[in-house]
């Protein structure tokens, strides 16, 4: 076998790759690990479950890629398999016990359901509220962190030195709107 010209593009080393060239197959599962593996790494917060990830999908698809049918290419066709993967990750995750549903299971969290895309939905979720909850002021992070709580009125206001309860309640309107606005950027 020759040495492939590493600018090929990907769809040349697929093509390569499945006709038994052996030195395009592995530059081209050399491509597609590192692009899988950054992809991960954002999906799944957890390094290690993020490249155990990766390694399952390069390998799912480096069984699977000379017989696949990929109408829409190599890539859409790999992160499908990605998407699948961490989706799974994320469902079974959440059975076994580290839950992304808080508390009861009441509230948005118990709303975003079960499946693979609501899995991914619920992670995107979850970090894009801690980072609108980091960007909070102390004031809002105070309140949000009593109502995640599942503390009442009575309660906030007295976490507050017991000011009026039109002062608090303004306060969690306030809090409200501007986590709704980080969020919304």
């Amino acid at each position: 076998m020759h040495e492939p010209d590493k600018t090929k593009a990907i769809a040349e080393l697929l093509a390569l790759a499945r006709s038994g060239d052996l030195d395009a197959e592995n530059l081209l599962f050399e491509r597609l690990h590192a692009r899988v593996s950054a992809l991960a790494k954002r999906r799944i917060m957890d390094a290690e479950a993020a490249q155990d990830i990766a390694q399952d999908t390069i390998k799912t698809a480096y069984e699977r890629y000379r017989t696949a049918e990929m109408p829409r290419g190599l890539l859409p066709w790999l992160f499908m398999i990605l998407r699948n993967k961490v989706g799974n990750y994320l469902k079974r995750r959440s059975v076994e016990g580290t839950r992304l549903v808080r508390g009861n299971g009441s509230g948005i969290w118990s709303r975003v359901g079960t499946s693979p895309a609501a899995g991914i939905a619920a992670f995107d979720l979850e970090r894009a509220l801690g980072s609108a909850l980091r960007r909070a002021s102390p004031e809002c992070r105070k309140i949000f962190r009593l109502l995640l709580a599942g503390a009442q009125r009575k309660e906030i206001r007295a976490a507050f030195d017991g000011e009026p309860m039109g002062t608090i309640d303004s306060r969690i309107s306030r809090c409200r709107q501007k986590l709704l606005l980080s969020l919304g950027s």
